[in-house]
């Protein structure tokens, strides 16, 4: 045989044999596929739940750190309120309302030794007999001069009330959204303590505005505090003696009137009868209530740290059934209830818990505080630093 030849057909593979080689490296071509495949799928796994943790911590971060604190052009002793998302305050001559981040809503002079009344929507300012009610937007919608000096007053969202007179001989006028009055409800032998307005059911479905008077009778020998309703435009509603109990407090728990003593809460509808048992909260006092949708949290502290001016160290927080003891962290000059927390103030630290929870997370302050005025809508708080007043918008 040719050497040629044969060595041409020794170096050249049979069909066979070439088939075999071809079939051997798609194999090896799919299983290197595969293993790519599968090492793709686990790094473009782990970049995903990277970016899941870094967003869910950045969120969280964002949605519990503190966010801005803002000064504002008011210091303590100008009689500072929350109103809405803004805060009034008082100069001595002008009422002043400004928005959380410090700039000027609006300005209304009302004249020296003035005092007010505020909703989150409606203002009510008296001056000696001179009346004024402002809307949010500080916007005149009654000016009156009243037939004597005026003792107090009160706004509600729909109606506002003012008492004239001597303190235990006067007429309560009550003036609608229209700037027209509605009532004139005469006073005597009663020291009225507090007028207040609630909304509830009277007849089928729909809700009115109503108005409470709380007052101590002194016709008697003895001391007796009572509880008067009334329906704008048609006189009293209801009537009731809590006694010798001193209430200190009112509000409502959906249409239901809670009276606040020292030894208990007592529940009353619009007729003022009584609607349950009583709360017995002898030791504690009534801090906060805040209404978020249907729910009305009660914050309550106890009543010799509450006397004393001491720190506070425990809570109690009531809602619908629930009536819990929650401890605080460290102690606070102050608590207050937000629109899903609560927060605990110290000088330099705030702690916030979550509604129906119990535990305290700890967030720390850029400011020194040394007093609680209030809060505003959004989570923020109305803080005094010395004379200075600050907005600090907490977490959530």
């Amino acid at each position: 045989m040719d050497r040629k030849r044969r060595t041409s057909s020794y170096m050249r593979p049979s069909s066979a044999t070439a088939g075999t080689y071809r079939i051997g490296d798609r194999k090896k071509k799919r299983k290197r596929n595969i293993i790519s495949y599968l090492v793709l799928t686990v790094v473009l796994a782990v970049i995903v739940a990277g970016i899941l943790f870094a967003a869910s911590f950045l969120g969280d971060t964002g949605r519990k750190d503190i966010g801005r604190v803002n000064r504002i052009g008011a210091t303590l002793n100008q009689n500072i309120t929350p109103f809405g998302n803004n805060v009034i305050f008082y100069d001595g001559t002008t009422l002043h309302c400004v928005a959380a981040t410090g700039g000027n809503e609006w300005s209304y002079q009302i004249g020296s030794n003035a005092d007010y009344d505020a909703t989150d929507s409606k203002v009510v300012a008296w001056s000696g007999n001179d009346l004024y009610i402002l809307n949010e937007k500080g916007r005149l919608i009654y000016n009156n001069k009243m037939t004597d000096n005026i003792q107090f007053a009160s706004a509600g969202n729909e109606y506002a009330a003012v008492f004239v007179g001597e303190s235990d001989k006067g007429v309560i006028s009550v003036i609608n959204s229209s700037g027209q009055i509605v009532d004139n409800v005469a006073v005597s032998n009663q020291t009225v303590l507090k007028i207040g307005f609630f909304e509830t059911t009277t007849t089928g479905t729909q809700r009115v505005e109503l108005m409470w008077v709380l007052g101590i009778n002194t016709s008697g020998t003895v001391i007796s505090t009572e509880l008067q309703t009334f329906q704008p435009g048609r006189l009293s509603t209801g009537k009731s003696s809590l006694g010798e109990h001193i209430a200190y407090k009112v509000y409502d728990v959906n249409g239901i009137l809670n009276v606040v003593t020292t030894r208990q809460i007592l529940h009353y509808n619009y007729r003022v009868l009584e609607n349950g048992s009583p709360t017995l909260i002898y030791g504690y006092t009534v801090e906060d209530v805040k209404k978020v949708d249907n729910t009305t949290y009660q914050l309550l502290i106890p009543s010799q740290e509450k006397s004393n001016g001491t720190q506070i160290s425990n809570i109690r927080i009531m809602y619908g059934a629930m009536d819990r003891m929650i401890h605080l962290p460290s102690e606070c000059l102050a608590v207050k209830l937000g629109t899903r927390s609560i927060y605990g103030f110290s000088q330099n630290k705030v702690y916030a818990c979550r509604y129906g929870e119990t535990t305290f997370s700890e967030f720390p302050l850029s400011v020194k505080i040394t007093a609680v005025l209030g809060m505003i809508t959004d989570n923020r708080a109305v803080v005094a630093s010395g004379s200075e007043i600050y907005i600090v918008e907490l977490p959530m």
